[in-house]
């Protein structure tokens, strides 16, 4: 099928991103504006812990194929984990509930953060990041990010995720957060599949990365995103071998939040692994054409 491969091989896709619906720099219309510009095919919306963005894009006119997705937090063995759910029915009702649940975690969780950061001397965090997000349900350290940029403790957002708020810094809380399997299971009921968000990002070794991915796989776990630019090489090779064995299918996502972030433009994704099988061969809720298994 010549045909069908070239679609494939040309389809231009991208399965992560975010909108001001959580913490995006964009309003969905704007993300699906910025989408067609840039000529993709295929795009999913993964905000945190909400899929308020997609059932607004939902039945707006567009030449993209909308994936209904969500990225949701959790947390192994004391590490914040994060899993995309992909094709999930947005109408299910134990997503909704999910989502609500999720969604009271994040204000408690926010409210713990400004806490820290009071201590170390920066007041006013919580009413400081709130500013920048509609919703409390949706606040995210992003947003507290911005607090700090404005308040003039650092200059910029990564200077805030590398000084408090990335993995292992103060305003890295986790504990509120469900295990893999709840939100495994919680994807799986809305007829969805499970994705491990950028594995590579969680900066841990090779064997504890192969236990979280043996872990993921073992409680629904279905696809894994296996492409990074900017990991390393080594890991992701091995991750993707390990991956394959498991029979784990591929996904990809640029991470998308702001167009000033260029290091994850808006479908600059990696091409998948051909060793792997892609994660849209699984859709139920939204099949697209080129997803036929041409093997």
């Amino acid at each position: 099928m010549p045909v069908l491969r070239h679609i494939i091989a040309d389809m231009i896709f991208d399965l992560h991103c975010h909108s001001k619906a959580s913490d995006g720099a964009l309003s969905p219309a704007e993300l699906l504006q910025a989408a067609e510009d840039a000529n993709i095919d295929l795009l999913s919306l993964t905000d945190h812990d909400t899929i308020a963005g997609y059932l607004e894009l939902r039945e707006h006119p567009t030449s993209v194929k909308l994936i209904p997705g969500i990225e949701f937090s959790c947390q192994w063995n004391g590490i914040n984990i994060h899993i995309v759910g992909l094709d999930v029915d947005p109408d299910n009702a134990q997503l909704r509930t999910a989502i609500e649940n999720q969604q009271a975690v994040r204000i408690e969780r926010a409210r713990t953060i400004a806490a820290k950061l009071e201590k170390l001397g920066m007041p006013g965090a919580l009413e400081g990041a709130l500013k920048y997000c509609s919703d409390p349900g949706r606040v995210g350290r992003p947003h507290f990010a911005q607090f700090l940029v404005e308040a003039g403790y650092v200059k910029n957002a990564k200077q805030a995720f590398d000084k408090w708020l990335g993995n292992g810094k103060c305003g890295d809380v986790k504990s509120l957060w469900p295990e893999i399997e709840t939100v495994n299971h919680w994807i799986q009921e809305a007829g969805g599949v499970s994705v491990m968000a950028h594995p590579l990002r969680y900066k841990l070794t090779f064997s504890k990365l192969n236990r979280l991915i043996r872990h993921f796989h073992e409680t629904g776990g279905r696809a894994i995103e296996a492409s990074d630019q900017q990991g390393n090489k080594n890991l992701l090779k091995r991750m993707q071998e390990l991956s394959t064995e498991l029979g784990l299918l591929a996904s990809a996502g640029s991470d998308f939040h702001s167009p000033e972030w260029a290091w994850c433009r808006l479908g600059q994704v990696s091409p998948l692994p051909s060793a792997m099988k892609p994660v849209w061969t699984a859709f139920k809720n939204t099949p697209f054409t080129a997803a036929i298994d041409i093997d």
